[in-house]
């Protein structure tokens, strides 16, 4: 091997094969892997040939450590449920467990779990199945199955991760519970820093200061709790040794922002917030923060709005709904109350209500473009043209060569027979247009307006124009 390259190697081996030397083969595949232990083709067709010579042992073998390198690849496991299939019921079901798991099809792989169970009486074997079944249980969302199951591996060993996952479960539905759990798991395993910091957390969550400060392992939370306890300056003492690279972390902002608020230094608590809010702009920690602040000063305006943002960011758009027209009702020209409610508004399917708003806006700043096309588009559909022109006229006086704006005008006037109107306005719309068939259109329009002013019947110059164009 050593004078050869691996794709020699190979090379040669698949020259055995094809003429049936399948031993040979098999000595030049088990070289090219020494050569190269990480190499999945290789392994492959390692794995193949033991299984054509019969070497059951190295197949499975071979396989395994495929699947060591590549979980994800589906030909080991059917190839392994072959080989498992007559001779080891327990590795035949755990394999078809797996591969129901990769394939996603949950129920039927804690089917084949409790199958793997059954066949084998094993300590260690029933240990593996039930940690995977209850695995399991935890993506299916059968959290009652998946703690029986973790409960009955404790009854065979002490294992800290079945803890751990057993803690977290119970974290979520029963914060005793999860604490009794905890303590058992440092009973076993003394030192381990996630059991001690889930447990501070849950008693500090709990209001159980005291115990939360007993098993703190971390100087940020350890600071978080005696700001709980409202001990500013311990807190203050251990944020100041904090690592510089950890200051800019949101952890270490947003307990800056509680200390200066539990100090009542309401300026330096908002600017901390601040510079929470430029490193993680979506946290609903950010408006929480703000309206407490606000509270804190009595403003109410800000108060409510800055609570509709935290509940517009949680998702509970009627609790937004209601800060924000709260917010409103002590300020009816913050303009960004009044958007909030548009967007608010529109999100809740109320187009009646986000067109209201929207008129409020406009009569505050009444050069929000975007907005006055809205409320024309709006009120052409609903057909109330006495709106749409109104809004129209506006946007023609913010920018007098809004060409669009000038072309529905100039439709408008002429649909009212105010001809002069309607010839000024299609002259300022060749004027500022770009080159377009409508503007040629247009153009041969008001060729005949011009010429034409006394004719009433309504439409006929547009039919004149259609009787020409087909010429």
């Amino acid at each position: 091997m050593k004078s050869r390259t691996i794709s020699e190697v190979l090379a040669k081996a698949e020259e055995f094969e094809e003429q049936e030397k399948y031993e040979q083969a098999y000595e030049c595949y088990k070289d090219a892997y020494e050569a190269n232990k990480s190499d999945e083709d290789v392994l492959s067709k390692l794995a193949i040939c033991a299984q054509t010579l019969n070497f059951k042992d190295d197949a499975v073998k071979y396989w395994n450590l495929l699947l060591s390198l590549n979980p994800q690849n589906h030909l080991p496991y059917t190839q392994l449920l072959d080989l498992y299939f007559s001779d080891n019921k327990y590795e035949y079901y755990m394999t078809r467990a797996k591969l129901k798991t990769l394939e996603g099809r949950l129920e039927q792989a804690t089917s084949d779990y409790k199958k793997a169970l059954s066949n084998t009486s094993e300590e260690e074997l029933q240990i593996k199945a039930r940690y995977l079944l209850a695995q399991t249980y935890e993506i299916l969302d059968k959290s009652m199955q998946a703690i029986d199951e973790y409960l009955r591996i404790l009854d065979y060993e002490h294992n800290e991760n079945v803890y751990g996952a057993l803690a977290k479960i119970y974290y979520n539905s029963d914060k005793t519970a999860a604490v009794s759990v905890l303590n058992q798991a440092l009973e076993q395993y003394p030192e381990n820093q996630m059991f001690k910091e889930l447990l501070s957390k849950i008693y500090m969550e709990l209001g159980d200061y005291a115990k939360a400060l007993d098993f703190s392992t971390n100087p940020l939370n350890t600071a978080k709790i005696l700001l709980l306890q409202e001990n500013n300056e311990a807190a203050l003492q251990i944020l100041e040794k904090v690592p510089a690279k950890e200051k800019n972390t949101p952890k270490y902002l947003a307990l800056m922002a509680e200390y200066y608020y539990n100090t009542d230094d309401n300026q330096l608590a908002l600017e901390f917030v601040d510079k929470y809010e430029k490193v993680d702009a979506q946290s609903p920690l950010v408006p929480q923060m703000k309206a407490l602040i606000y509270e804190k000063q009595e403003n109410s305006e800000l108060e409510h709005f800055y609570w509709g943002k935290f509940y517009l960011k949680k998702g509970s758009l009627d609790l937004a709904l209601n800060e924000y027209l709260n917010a409103y009702s002590f300020n009816k020209t913050n303009t960004d109350i009044i958007k909030e409610l548009i967007n608010l508004y529109i999100a809740l399917g109320d187009k009646v209500a986000s067109i209201e708003f929207s008129e409020k806006l406009v009569e505050i700043e009444k050069d929000d473009v975007p907005t006055l096309k809205k409320l024309v588009k709006f009120y052409e559909e609903e057909g109330y043209q006495d709106k749409m022109i109104q809004y129209l006229l506006m946007l023609v006086e913010i920018n007098p060569k809004d060409y669009d704006a000038i072309l529905r005008l100039a439709k408008y006037y002429e649909s009212c027979r105010q001809m002069s109107e309607a010839i000024s306005l299609y002259e300022k719309y060749l004027k500022f247009a770009p080159t377009s068939e409508q503007r040629d259109e247009i153009d041969a329009k008001l060729k005949l307006l011009s010429s034409s002013e006394g004719i009433e019947e309504e439409g006929f110059l547009d039919k004149l124009i259609n009787f020409f164009s087909k010429k």
